[in-house]
């Protein structure tokens, strides 16, 4: 009988489900993807997610793992290492770092699904710019974050910059032409990795705009007009 093979169960656009799948495709596993619908969620899902969120992670016949840093983490352990540090000090600032990343892509849901007005965006940009300058003060790049080697840090900055080019068209408050340096030739390094790049959709800025011009914010009456 042929071994059972790793299963996620995501959304095409969520940044969570993305940084899993960049670490499969970085540890060249073999993997089955399943894309649902969030706004009409599949009555299985609870049963297998206790939170019924995205992404969850078949990694037996019968276990199911959720919470992206918890399955990246599992499956760079079961393949060697390499994407996270080995000593528990360097790898406890990286999961900081990771953390910190969380945190900025809470903001770009309250942007995307709850700021009601320009003020509201506005403020929330203008948050996004100074976590941006503090990244770049405290954790600025080489080649990547840890130095010359890619590592799941990059993944998890990587699903928040994919952002910046849409969130530039809802609010005069940018980011992409406010980037420092550093950070641009790090991005420039980073999405252009295979694994990085094959994670989301083709169109994926375009499938980005659709999805947040059906929202109820701001944000969704702005790219609906676009």
């Amino acid at each position: 009988m042929p071994e059972q093979r790793y299963k996620i169960v995501g959304h095409r656009l969520c940044p969570y489900v993305q940084r899993v799948v960049i670490t499969m495709l970085e540890k060249d596993i073999a993997f089955d993807r399943l894309d649902i619908d969030l706004d009409n969620k599949p009555d299985w899902l609870q049963e297998i997610s206790p939170f019924g969120q995205v992404p969850v992670f078949r990694a037996g016949p019968d276990d199911w793992l959720f919470e992206s840093g918890v399955i990246a983490a599992f499956l760079d352990g079961s393949s060697g290492g390499g994407l996270l540090p080995g000593d528990p000090l360097a790898r406890a600032r990286h999961e900081a770092w990771m953390s910190y990343a969380d945190g900025m892509l809470n903001i770009v849901a309250r942007i995307i699904y709850r700021d009601a007005d320009a003020t509201a965006v506005r403020r929330s940009m203008a948050d996004l710019k100074e976590r941006l300058d503090i990244v770049n003060s405290r954790f600025a790049p080489k080649d990547y974050f840890a130095g010359s080697e890619f590592g799941l840090v990059d993944a998890v900055f990587a699903t928040l910059f994919r952002y910046i080019p849409v969130l530039d068209m809802l609010s005069e408050v940018t980011l992409g032409d406010r980037l420092p340096g550093t950070l641009v030739t790090w991005w420039e390094t980073v999405r252009a990795r295979p694994s990085v790049s094959a994670a989301v959709p083709r169109d994926y800025e375009a499938e980005l705009g659709r999805f947040i011009a059906g929202k109820q914010s701001h944000a969704g009456r702005v790219m609906a007009q676009l």
